[in-house]
């Protein structure tokens, strides 16, 4: 990190408010880039979730400037998405002060926890076409493409080049989600992996050594195990009577990006980094079709009617310990002991994680990561202090609190000598995972696209249509529908 960059010293004096709001009706979500009828001042739709918002320690002196954002979780500790921003405020004024500037900055933040995705998406874009929308959102990285189309977020790569050491120490694999077409408009908040899960115990009971047991993860980075071990190691405990028929592996039971590190793994493509078009590998999506079809009808290592099943009872059965294999986010690991109350001695005895295997010997192993960013909107009339301020809330004291506290890997390189991080076993041990990480596409159409990838994949679980067919009737589909912003390979 840079010298110039002045660290909080020790916490500020904050004010709490809290708005809380519960609505009768849930707004239907719009399709994410699209707007309110131009001319048309659309009220933001009323949050599903509880609302938080905290103000940073009053300016009494000065040039005072009012810079506002807005967090979401919708888990409810990641609340230090909007807390590094008001924590970061004392810093930002030190620096100010500093360089002989009257602004004085004072940060209002919200934080929404418990609600849906596609709410806040639609309260953010309604506020940005009526021009209302805050200084600095918060987003997946995939949220960045279509408000970057439709000119509600700006670029930020003249930001970046006036002030190189602000994220200087940001993993460089990160950057790639930043960007729509070499064009950077977002900066990383945080990231995870999405591991494979198992059991110990039942391993064991299967007749594996412990050594066997152990060494699992190192066999997978190596591509050594495969998921065709995966496979037929499942297959092998339903045999032995170790776990029930359809206990064996338990994918994302719904639509979402974990199902891409499976596509990935078969070679596949999602986006072209010259012309920024979607991309469809017609091989490996037929590879990735088939792998979901024999996992159910073929193998029986997963439930029949799973996809679109419930993603409680999905905790439940994995936490209860009767499924040997289970993929889920890193976040999951803490959600675990904190929401599903398994005792944290008693997970990190019977439950190990590794890399998405490889599909076959030799290949690379894989996992997915959808990190969450800060943007700064067209709308802010204090462009750089926002900036500025994003600057100083991506610190590795405060990076790695959040990390800590939401189970979430580190987003800066320095973070993994902050003693906070450094300190938590489970990230140190899963942050190697961002070395082999996969991102779904920065695109305005990515949500058409993924619509037709989930539909069709549900329907050959369901032994509805072959992968052969499957993959055909999808392409053509998706050919139809984003026409020239495709390629098929």
């Amino acid at each position: 990190m840079s010298s110039s960059r002045i660290r909080m010293a020790a916490a500020i004096p904050l004010s709490l408010i809290f708005v809380m709001s519960a609505c009768t009706t849930t707004p239907s979500p719009v399709e994410e880039g699209s707007a309110a009828p131009s001319g048309t001042e659309a009220p933001a739709p009323e949050p599903t979730g509880v609302v938080e918002t905290r103000t940073s320690e009053e300016v009494t002196e000065g040039d005072v400037v009012n810079l506002t954002a807005w967090t979401m979780g919708p888990d409810a500790p990641s609340f230090f998405r909007r807390d590094n921003l008001i924590d970061a405020a004392a810093a930002l004024n030190e620096e100010l002060e500093a360089e002989g500037s009257d602004q004085r900055v004072v940060v209002e933040a919200s934080f929404e926890s418990g609600g849906q995705w596609a709410d806040y998406l639609q309260k953010v874009t309604l506020a940005a076409e009526s021009g209302q929308a805050p200084d600095i959102v918060l987003a997946g990285h995939e949220n960045m493409a279509p408000w970057a189309t439709a000119g509600y977020v700006i670029a930020l790569d003249d930001l970046l080049g006036q002030y190189p050491d602000a994220f200087a120490d940001v993993i460089d694999r990160l950057w790639d989600a930043m960007e729509l077409q070499g064009v950077t408009y977002a900066v990383p908040q945080d990231t995870e992996a999405r591991p494979m899960y198992y059991r110990k115990d039942l391993l064991a009971e299967l007749g594996w050594s412990e050594e066997d047991i152990e060494s699992l993860p190192d066999r997978v980075r190596s591509g050594e195990w495969t998921m065709q071990d995966l496979v037929q190691t499942a297959q092998e405990a339903v045999e032995a009577g170790v776990v029930d028929e359809g206990m064996g592996w338990y994918h994302r039971p719904t639509k979402g990006h974990d199902h891409y590190m499976f596509y990935y793994g078969n070679g596949g493509r999602m986006q072209d980094p010259e012309s920024g078009n979607l991309v469809i590998t017609r091989d490996a999506l037929e590879k990735h079709f088939q792998l979901h079809y024999d996992v159910v009808n073929t193998w029986n290592i997963t439930p029949p009617n799973f996809l679109g099943s419930d993603f409680r009872q999905w905790h439940e059965t994995v936490t209860s310990g009767t499924v040997l294999f289970a993929n889920a986010g890193t976040w999951t690991w803490a959600e675990w002991i904190n929401t599903y109350e398994v005792p944290e001695d008693e997970q990190w005895e019977n439950v190990g994680f590794m890399l998405i295997p490889a599909a076959e010997p030799g290949g690379e192993p894989t996992t997915l990561s959808h990190p969450l960013v800060y943007m700064v909107t067209e709308a802010s009339e204090n462009q750089e202090l926002a900036f500025r301020l994003l600057a100083h809330a991506s610190t590795p004291e405060l990076n790695s609190r959040h990390s800590v506290e939401s189970a979430h890997l580190a987003i800066l390189t320095t973070q993994a000598d902050d003693p906070t991080y450094a300190e938590d076993e489970f990230l140190t041990a899963t942050s190697y995972m961002s070395d082999y990480t996969t991102f779904i596409p920065n695109h305005p159409d990515y949500g058409a696209y993924d619509e037709v990838i989930f539909r069709f994949l549900s329907a050959v679980q369901a032994d509805e249509m072959s992968p052969a067919e499957a993959t055909e009737a999808a392409i053509q589909e998706l050919q139809a529908q984003l026409g020239d912003a495709l390629i098929v390979e």
